[in-house]
């Protein structure tokens, strides 16, 4: 009898099993019938029919708790996949940081290199304020170069000799001053990118008896300077 009781509840374990199969959680269900299968013989060997019972309820719950065994463990490694490329992830960014930050670093130094190395002056003849032949091509020059370097200004500072008042002397840079501005903006130079001054004879070095130092007092210096960060 007790035999014959074992074979029919393995038969009905057997047919849930196939049943199982066409559903979508094959794997719990696997482990939950099997668990169910062991119970029984442990239970029939036990205690005969009640035995088959109670064999049938704890092998399902060892089961079932084997399959959720199995998923915590493969949710483990998903999780240690993604915390793996969520690491790469960091390292890649700081790397970027660290490339960027050098790169900036070498333009600063560049710009710094350029702005302190970088003087251009322009001579004018005594009461004049007409740009010489062939300095126009240098100034569409330097516009060019300016163009490359947005983070940098240029400083006018237009001067005269000691001849004559102060009050025209103050004239004659400012005419000389704008008249170099004015071909830069012609050529393509921002008018926020220039900061002009005329400072008429305040800074000349040579007296009225000297005309070749005289020369080197009435001229338009070009310098660069920082302008503003962007």
């Amino acid at each position: 009898m007790k035999t014959t009781f074992v074979a029919l509840v393995i038969s009905c374990l057997l047919f849930q099993s196939a049943l199982a199969a066409d559903e979508g959680d094959k794997r719990v269900e696997k482990s939950v019938i099997t668990g169910s299968m062991v119970g029984v013989l442990v239970g029939t060997l036990l205690g005969g029919a009640p035995g088959v019972v109670l064999g049938l309820t704890g092998g399902a719950m060892i089961g079932d708790l084997e399959a959720r065994k199995q998923e915590v463990a493969d949710l483990g490694d998903e999780l240690k996949v993604v915390q793996g490329m969520q690491q790469r992830e960091q390292l890649a960014a700081a790397e970027h940081q660290a490339l960027f930050q050098r790169q900036r670093d070498l333009e600063y130094a560049r710009v710094e290199a350029l702005q302190e190395g970088y003087t251009f002056c322009l001579g004018f003849r005594s009461d004049s304020a007409e740009i010489e032949a062939g300095i126009s091509d240098q100034l569409k020059a330097m516009v060019v170069m300016l163009q490359a370097f947005p983070e940098l200004k240029l400083q006018i500072l237009a001067a005269a000799d000691v001849r004559g008042s102060d009050d025209y002397n103050n004239t004659l840079s400012k005419r000389r001053a704008d008249a170099v501005a004015d071909l830069l903006k012609a050529s393509g130079l921002a008018e926020d990118r220039m900061e002009i001054h005329s400072i008429g004879n305040a800074q000349a070095r040579y007296p009225a008896h000297d005309p070749e130092g005289l020369a080197y007092d009435r001229t338009v210096r070009l310098s660069l300077i920082k302008g503003e960060e962007s």
